[in-house]
């Protein structure tokens, strides 16, 4: 990204002021090198959403931002109902459940460094990704509408986790009152084999080193320590949560005008 156009306002903030039809500024926190790295196609969704109606302060963009469906992916903003704000069900994307869990290891940079790259190759070996990868574990219809309702705790439940982990998952890892019977054959056919994989795009398995510590507080609280080895999950619900949010996407399209919600075309693109 070209960084004449923006305005330093810190070390880290980078400010797009309003122009043209944009209606707050679009404010990007990142690195220098960071923003230098970012598709130019960041800088064009980011002062696009700026541009929407009802939008409160900014249209804010997080360091990992990049090139997304409407916003960019990275992208944060909030729309005040009252002011005739916006409802986007697919701004960044609509796969449903993707996100990132963070591992602590117990290692340290020192005790990996020499064998990094066996590492790689075993994490490469072990862990099926790509589109079309699949994995160890098939289930049928009972587990499969087991695993929807039961969520994290199912994981636990069968091995595939501690019930410590649970402590620090949103909703103890099941949020109650879920229906598979909702869910289409087609979603759950879609991950039936996609069980335990990682997928492609923008997913990823990282082993990361903790170089510096920015805030010793949070540290703590989290139990990591400069100099730690720990692994960064970012994945989703695969097949699964992207048929589904298709789906139910389609609904809210057909079902916007009976209420009198006019939907450009291209949200559902």
């Amino acid at each position: 990204m070209e960084l004449s156009r923006l305005q330093r306002r810190a070390e880290n903030e980078w400010w797009i002021a309003p122009y043209g039809k944009m209606r707050v500024p679009a404010v990007i926190f990142a690195t220098e090198a960071l923003i230098r790295d970012m598709d130019e196609k960041v800088y064009e969704q980011a002062t696009n959403v700026a541009m929407l109606p009802g939008i409160v302060k900014a249209s804010y963009v997080m360091p990992d931002a990049h090139w997304g469906y409407g916003f960019p992916i990275g992208g944060v903003a909030a729309f005040d109902a009252d002011q005739g704000g916006v409802i986007s069900a697919g701004g960044v994307g609509f796969d449903i459940s993707c996100g990132v869990r963070t591992l602590l290891t117990g290692l340290t940079f020192d005790q990996i460094q020499a064998k990094k790259e066996r590492l790689a190759d075993a994490l490469f070996g072990k862990i099926p990704a790509g589109v079309g990868s699949r994995g160890k574990l098939s289930l049928n219809e009972k587990e499969m509408n087991a695993m929807l309702a039961g969520g994290a705790k199912w994981a636990v439940e069968r091995g595939y986790g501690m019930r410590e982990d649970l402590e620090r998952v949103e909703e103890g890892g099941c949020i109650p009152g879920a229906h598979p019977h909702e869910v289409s054959d087609r979603a759950k056919k879609r991950q039936r084999e996609e069980m335990g994989t990682l997928g492609s795009g923008n997913h990823y398995l990282e082993v990361q080193h903790v170089a510096k510590i920015v805030d010793r507080d949070i540290a703590a609280a989290f139990g990591v320590s400069q100099g730690n080895i720990v692994l960064s999950i970012h994945c989703g619900s695969r097949g699964l949560g992207h048929q589904v949010g298709t789906e139910f996407l389609t609904r809210m399209a057909a079902a916007a005008s009976q209420y009198g919600i006019d939907l450009p075309d291209r949200e559902l693109a």
